[in-house]
């Protein structure tokens, strides 16, 4: 019976991780945004959202860039794929 609690207790911690990750992801979506003058990144931006969220540039970057994650995913599958 403990471990039924456990396992209930684990899945709603889990989905309030979830669900405050989605909200990291859209403010970081806002922080990043280009500039609307020139169309570019801000410069050090995404150096800052990493010291402040504690994740690497490049977990940032894939978290606000989706597609750029999904072509990274598929380069690492390729590469594994050829050794």
């Amino acid at each position: 019976m403990l471990d039924a609690n456990v396992e209930r207790e684990l899945v709603a911690a889990v989905e309030v991780l979830r669900v405050a990750e989605e909200q990291v992801a859209a403010a970081l979506r806002v922080f990043l945004a280009r500039d609307p003058v020139t169309g570019r990144p801000v410069h050090g931006r995404i150096g800052r959202a990493a010291e402040i969220t504690g994740w690497g540039q490049q977990r940032v970057k894939e978290t606000v860039t989706p597609a750029l994650a999904e072509r990274r995913r598929a380069q690492r599958g390729d590469a594994q794929g050829s050794r």
